[in-house]
């Protein structure tokens, strides 16, 4: 695996891969987000305008209702074992683990290149290149600055689906401009997209205010439950398969830590939602402790305030063990809390 350092260098590499390829695959992480599916869908039709036709691979229950505005003339295939694709495109993801049975395609794949934000662990994908830039706001910010010159000379209509999905990819990561990773590149490039055409007031609304009263419904159960620890400053939400069962939702229908940020004297937040009898999945949130850190022990990654992982046990001793973590990780930021 070679490191790419540089945006020109990432671009050229790319574009060796996919004038030599006959068959071209992107993908991103299991329980795909506004970043790394809408960066797909950028990338995708970007890819379109260079002759190339490329497919998105997604795993059979992807939840991809709240993406349906941004999807128009998307090429979507499910996930069979024995597919094979030239090239394959991982974007926003550089685990194994997050990938689930699609890592299939990375180790028949060809040419393989990744292009990520997250802080990288131990478990990195084999990739013949990997592109990992962890000051960058969301994957999507690297599409834009791969490709801009190209977006500038597209017609406006195509300018705007483009940019739609990028502006997306952008309130995802940054929660709406109000997470620690809003800065002055993260508002520029905002400012660079609204001159490309978009709303954000529509797209904020799209995205962020379609939730169903099922899933108002399961909210309130699931802060209904909310623990708190340490004095307040660690909070714990738990989601079980009845309460998804009881409310006719997938495992991954709503985003529960976005909710709860906000909270008076809360550090850190940790949200475990069953996916299995004994499996669950670990959200953590905190401005002030290193989550990834935290997140990494437990063999999942992503950013030191937003971080996650797949933890697999008995309830109780898997939430004493994660509590005892949250605590001792506070004791090491005195300042910062």
């Amino acid at each position: 695996m070679k490191n790419l350092n540089n945006i020109q260098e990432l671009k050229d590499i790319l574009n060796s891969f996919l004038n030599a390829s006959k068959s071209v695959a992107i993908m991103t992480h299991t329980e795909p987000d506004g970043d790394g599916f809408c960066a797909s869908l950028a990338l995708q039709r970007l890819l379109s305008y260079q002759g190339i036709d490329s497919e998105i691979i997604i795993d059979a229950d992807s939840q991809l209702e709240r993406f349906k505005f941004l999807m128009e003339g998307a090429k979507l295939s499910i996930f069979e074992s024995g597919n094979y694709y030239e090239t394959l495109i991982v974007l926003d993801c550089n685990s194994y683990t997050l990938l689930g049975n699609r890592d299939e395609l990375l180790r028949t794949a060809r040419k393989r290149l990744v292009i990520d934000h997250h802080i990288p662990t131990d478990k990195e994908l084999d990739s013949d290149y990997t592109f990992v830039d962890i000051t960058e706001v969301c994957t999507g910010s690297i599409i834009y600055k791969m490709f801009k010159s190209e977006i500038n000379n597209l017609p406006p209509a195509e300018q705007r689906f483009i940019a739609n999905n990028l502006y997306i990819t952008l309130i995802n990561d940054t929660n709406n401009f109000t997470n620690s990773n809003t800065d002055a590149k993260s508002l520029s490039l905002a400012a660079e997209l609204v001159d490309l055409g978009i709303v954000p007031s529509d797209l904020y609304k799209a995205f962020f205010l379609n939730n169903t009263t099922s899933q108002m419904k399961y909210l309130g159960e699931v802060l209904s439950g909310m623990e708190l620890y340490n004095e307040g400053q660690i909070l714990f939400l738990y989601s079980s398969l009845d309460m998804q069962k009881r409310n006719h939702l997938s495992t991954n229908a709503i985003s529960v830590p976005r909710f709860v940020q906000g909270i008076k004297g809360v550090e850190v937040i940790a949200f475990l939602r069953q996916d299995d009898k004994e499996a669950y999945n670990l959200s953590l949130r905190s401005d002030t402790v290193d989550v990834n850190a935290i997140a990494v022990s437990y063999g999942g990654g992503g950013h030191r305030s937003a971080s996650g992982a797949m933890l697999y046990g008995e309830l109780e001793e898997l939430k004493s063990d994660l509590i005892s973590k949250l605590k001792q990780a506070l004791t090491e930021f005195p300042n910062n809390v």
